[in-house]
């Protein structure tokens, strides 16, 4: 028997970078799972708005279900599992693009990427929609306690986010990466402040963020790809939990994607570490996270100490590789999702689980001998002539 998936995908309407990752797990079941269809309907001002209108109103099937497809402009095929990959909440509303999508499909599974516990009270009324579901998964722990409890209908799984390990897996350990640090989004202006002195006196390469406001890529794809490499040659990678930029510190601590693409790619991660249960899960491993405050004005310190530990270095690096290609991949999740379902064979990704398993098995750098004489060739033959 052949998988019947269909995906619906909000790729036609933002192409912000958070999204990405969603994109890039659509495109892989896509490209597993042959025969998938992708419902990515163009969703104009109007429609949008209407679509969000009639969620607070009627949700699918209350009131005879008269108002279901009012604003539903894409036909749907029966599909044996739909898949919808949703960012937050408010974008439930946009599934009514897709007439009848409930009844054209046997098993209706939400990915929720987008929740935290301290915003659920701004949103209760628009978590009915997930009551239509079989199976909601969302990668934040303490969200997934609370709508086990709260829905009457769907199982709830908790999930961390995955990523590409194929994709992300390095060739180059730690010591002789280009990039000494790199941090992606939020940061305290004093560890940044700290992290730019230390680049300048080291002569070294700090890369982070120097523009404002949206952030849309111009191909998800390629985004990731740029990601992936940028990750692949960096020695430390900061990672923290969620929302820590706020007033408040957060009373409920959650672990987003990052900490997932840095050990894929080998980085040493620097940044939140706390034992929380999903952390000591999917994080618990020696070394997974070497802590740095949120505010740190003088990092310098600690990277100087980690950079004269070149071994240790090297096997966080390998360690971090080898437990993300253990666990941390789209197809391990995946698997969870298809399990918890009980769906036919069909819906695992066999192929791809034996490709990450032979990576893991083949996955190691060269010895420390040839990776300094490989970096001793690099630099005399960029070294100017005599």
């Amino acid at each position: 028997m052949s998988p019947n998936l269909a995906i619906f995908s909000l790729r036609s309407l933002s192409t912000h970078v958070a999204r990405c990752l969603g994109y890039e797990f659509e495109d892989l079941l896509c490209s597993a799972l042959p025969g998938t269809t992708l419902y990515a309907p163009r969703l104009n001002s109007s429609i949008r708005n209407g679509l969000k209108l009639k969620a607070r109103i009627a949700r699918t099937g209350s009131l005879g279900g008269v108002f279901d497809n009012v604003f539903a402009i894409e036909q749907m095929d029966e599909h044996e599992v739909l898949l919808a990959v949703i960012g937050g909440v408010h974008d439930l509303a946009l599934l009514g693009a897709l007439k009848d999508w409930r009844r054209k499909s046997r098993y209706a599974i939400c990915r929720l990427d987008e929740l935290s516990i301290e915003d659920l009270p701004q949103v209760r009324r628009l978590l009915r929609e997930l009551e239509q579901f079989d199976l909601v998964y969302c990668s934040e722990y303490y969200t997934a306690e609370i709508l086990r409890e709260e829905l009457k209908n769907p199982d709830v799984l908790y999930l961390p986010p995955g990523v590409d390990t194929l994709g992300f897996a390095p060739a180059i350990e730690p010591l002789i990466r280009p990039i000494d640090v790199t941090n992606l989004g939020s940061i305290a202006d004093a560890t940044h402040d700290g992290l730019l002195e230390y680049a300048k006196q080291s002569e070294g390469f700090y890369f982070f963020d120097t523009l404002k406001g949206r952030f849309e890529a111009r191909s998800p794809s390629e985004h990731r790809y740029r990601y992936a490499n940028i990750l692949k040659r960096s020695k430390y990678f900061l990672c923290h939990f969620a929302k820590m930029r706020s007033k408040e510190p957060p009373l409920y601590l959650e672990f987003g994607p990052r900490y997932s693409e840095g050990i894929a790619a080998g980085c040493v991660l620097l940044g939140s570490w706390k034992s929380t249960p999903a952390f000591d899960k999917y994080l618990g491993w020696e070394d997974a996270v070497i802590e740095m405050p949120f505010e740190c004005p003088n990092p310098s310190e600690l990277l100087r100490s980690l950079d004269s530990q070149a071994d240790r270095l090297r096997e966080i690096s390998i360690r971090n590789v080898r437990q993300a290609l253990e666990g941390h991949d789209h197809v391990h999740l995946w698997s969870a999702v298809v399990d918890s379902l009980r769906l036919p064979e069909a819906y695992h990704m066999r192929q791809r689980q034996e490709e990450v398993a032979r990576k893991l098995d083949e996955f190691g750098y060269p010895t420390r001998h040839a990776a300094e004489r490989r970096q001793q060739d690099a630099n005399d033959g960029s070294a100017d002539p005599a």
